[in-house]
């Protein structure tokens, strides 16, 4: 924990958690070493002081791991300027010490040593601690202080010095690889290898002259050799080549050049780089070689542009209308963000077997995947898209589920893939397809970005179809009430052609109005349990039945769900008030067929159902196709996922559908699969 800012420097110096940290790094008492007299002597240099010290502050004395221009090794606490340094979070620069009342009275101030300035960066522990300082003095006062390059440089070497106390504990630890570390080259090649940062040393014209080892690995280089001597920016791609060459020019006048930009490794891995160019000075204090340390900072970068994409993603699907539109756009902020070849968003059928692509989104030249595909042709992989599980292949040649149909994968120029479902409930709705032309090593963040594209995807498209759902039922009420006053005016018609007096036909009349308006509430309830189909398709006719019976309903006993139930009576309602108006029951003589029939097909069973009119006026196709007629062909066939067959033959209007047996029935039906008996049955 770190200790709070005490009223004295040497109470915060005595902080038990302070001292405890120190010990551990085991340094107080251990010889000096030529790595840090190196770094202190890079620090005197740079800042053109006679005087610098790596300072351990313990309780009572401070001790020096390093030093030059002063001949003692110790000193106590009333000789300490460093111990002011130890509670601050920056460097602490004093001009003057005399006019410091922290320091003027300093025995380091007003004895023999007699200093003047003091700048000093604090060595803070991992946990937070001040342990000591890399400090420079001057035997005269410095009213500017120091530069900001020469602070940035006392910071980083601060920073360079707790890596090697870093290291140095680490090596307690691991007492065999000691040995290799104490000689002073290994020991630095050690200290810049503890950074995770890319650290180069330049030439005054920007030629690699050194890298350590963590940039060889970050640029993907097997042997400096093969790149020493290269002109550095040239690494740059595109507007940051020219932002390098800035940052040299900057460093090597004094100064220092700060960018940030994209550069490829030697395998062409595009990184995303924070960069800082500073000078090395020599004694004469002018710049001999420039110290350029590049921090990788690709994952924030690539962080930073995902969000932004979803950003932009939710607002812009926000107000589409169009499901097209939305699986587009998609497609385009998954495949631009990622970089991918190809990224496309598809609904997958009812069967989930398949995936229709309306749209889709390509790099130039690759072929576009628009158009109905089969899964089985592309892998063995659409079980873990149904049970919503996110597909991840980096390499097709490789993966089990997709070895074996590399032809169908490389007509789409496909070696690398995701698969991300859209469910909706447990039935597999929808998925996001990313394509890459060459293997792809998928990162996580990656598949995350990928998982949040097809949420909001189906979000969107689940927004577009309750919003299409809610039209439907207004134009479906509209078109219910207008068949409603249709149905009664045909109802009074018949009764009363058929009449022989007004007071039967009042009677008459009542009792089927009264009929028409209970079967509205069973539709109007929405819900219906499961029930024999036959139940349903004589309660649906009901209303339209006349003594002669005008109907002939026949078929196996099977039943069908609730919903099926619902969607089926609502379309023979429509054709029955369609016959009504216009067709087979707008006469005396017509008469309608009601037929079903269940054959075996290499799918499964399949249920066949027909609405055939005979005997009605002459029958010609509409004109134009009207809402009742888009409730025949979509309804019940939405629900059962169903082929339809409209047929306006001269002798009479013909419908048909027929999809799976499996598709009719509910989840709970308990159905025999043997052969059932078929019934006729006209009233």
């Amino acid at each position: 924990m770190i200790p709070a800012r005490a009223e004295t420097p040497a109470a915060y110096a005595g902080d038990a958690g302070r001292l405890a940290a120190l010990t551990s790094y085991g340094l107080p008492g251990t010889p000096g070493d030529g790595t840090f007299d190196g770094l202190i002597r890079l620090a005197t240099e740079a800042c053109a002081a006679p005087v610098g010290m790596i300072t351990l502050v313990a309780a009572e004395r401070q001790w020096f791991k390093a030093r030059i221009g002063f001949e003692k090794a110790e000193t106590g606490l009333d000789r300490s300027i460093c111990v002011h340094a130890l509670p601050e979070t920056d460097a602490l620069v004093i001009p003057d010490l005399t006019r410091d009342p922290r320091t003027r009275d300093n025995l380091a101030v007003t004895g023999p040593s007699a200093f003047r300035f003091y700048a000093g960066a604090p060595l803070r522990s991992a946990c937070g601690h001040g342990l000591g300082t890399v400090c420079v003095i001057d035997r005269a006062p410095r009213e500017g202080g120091l530069t900001r390059s020469q602070a940035d440089l006392l910071r980083g070497l601060a920073d360079q010095v707790m890596a090697l106390f870093e290291a140095r504990r680490t090596l307690l630890a691991r007492e065999e690889e000691a040995a290799g570390l104490r000689a002073s080259a290994a020991f630095l090649h050690s200290v810049l290898a503890a950074s995770p940062d890319c650290i180069k040393v330049l030439d005054l014209e920007g030629r690699l002259d050194f890298m350590n080892g963590p940039g060889l690995v970050a640029m993907d280089v097997e042997d400096f050799a093969t790149i020493h001597g290269a002109y550095w920016p040239r690494f740059w791609a595109g507007p940051s080549e020219d932002e390098a060459r800035a940052a040299v020019a900057r460093a090597a006048a004094g100064g220092e050049g700060r960018f940030e930009g994209w550069a490829r490794t030697l395998r062409g891995v595009v990184k995303y780089w924070d960069v800082s160019v500073t000078p090395i000075r020599g004694g004469d204090g002018r710049p001999e070689r420039l110290l350029a340390v590049s921090r990788d900072r690709t994952t924030e970068r690539q962080a930073s542009v995902r969000l932004t994409a979803l950003t932009r993603l939710g607002d812009d699907i926000r107000n589409m209308a169009e499901a097209d539109s939305v699986s587009a756009l998609a497609a385009a902020t998954a495949g631009e963000t990622l970089g991918l070849s190809r990224a496309a968003y598809g609904a997958v059928d009812r069967a989930e077997s398949g995936i229709d692509f309306q749209r889709d989104w390509t790099r130039p030249g690759q072929r576009s995947v628009v158009g109905r595909h089969r899964y089985a042709d592309y892998g063995r992989y659409i079980d873990d898209l149904r049970r919503g599980e996110t597909v991840v292949i980096a390499d097709v040649r490789t993966d089990p589920r997709t070895a074996a149909s590399l032809d169908a994968l490389r007509r789409f120029d496909i070696s690398a893939l995701v698969n991300v479902p859209a469910m909706a409930g447990d039935h597999l709705d929808g998925v996001l397809c990313l394509h890459e032309s060459g293997p792809r090593a998928w990162t996580a963040e990656e598949v995350a970005f990928a998982k949040a594209v097809a949420d909001r995807t189906r979000l969107a498209l689940m927004r577009i179809g309750a919003e299409e759902q809610r039209q439907l039922r207004t134009h479906e009420v509209g078109h219910r009430l207008k068949n409603l006053l249709a149905m009664v005016q045909a109802i009074a018609t018949q009764t009363l052609r058929s009449a022989d007096d007004l007071t039967g036909a009042s009677e008459v009349l009542a009792g089927r109005l009264a009929g028409l308006g209970q079967s509205y509430d069973l539709l109007l309830d929405g819900e219906l349990a499961t029930s024999p189909i036959r139940d349903v398709v004589t309660r649906a006719l009901h209303l339209h039945a006349d003594a002669s019976g005008r109907f002939d309903v026949s078929g196996p006993e099977i039943l069908v769900g609730g919903q099926v139930a619902l969607s089926l009576s609502l379309m023979l309602h429509e054709l029955a008030t369609n016959a009504a108006k216009y067709g087979a029951l707008s006469n005396v003589t017509g008469r309608v067929a009601v037929e079903w029939r269940v054959r075996e097909a290499g799918g499964g069973a399949r249920l066949r159902l027909a609405w055939i009119e005979r005997g009605g006026p002459p029958v010609s196709p509409p004109k134009r196709k009207g809402f009742g007629t888009r409730l025949i062909e979509r309804g019940l066939a939405g629900q059962v996922g169903g082929e339809v067959t409209l047929a306006y033959e001269p002798e009479g209007f013909a419908f048909t559908i027929e999809a799976p047996l499996a598709a009719f029935r509910s989840e709970n039906a308990v159905q025999d699969d043997a052969p059932a008996q078929a019934v006729s049955t006209p009233f």
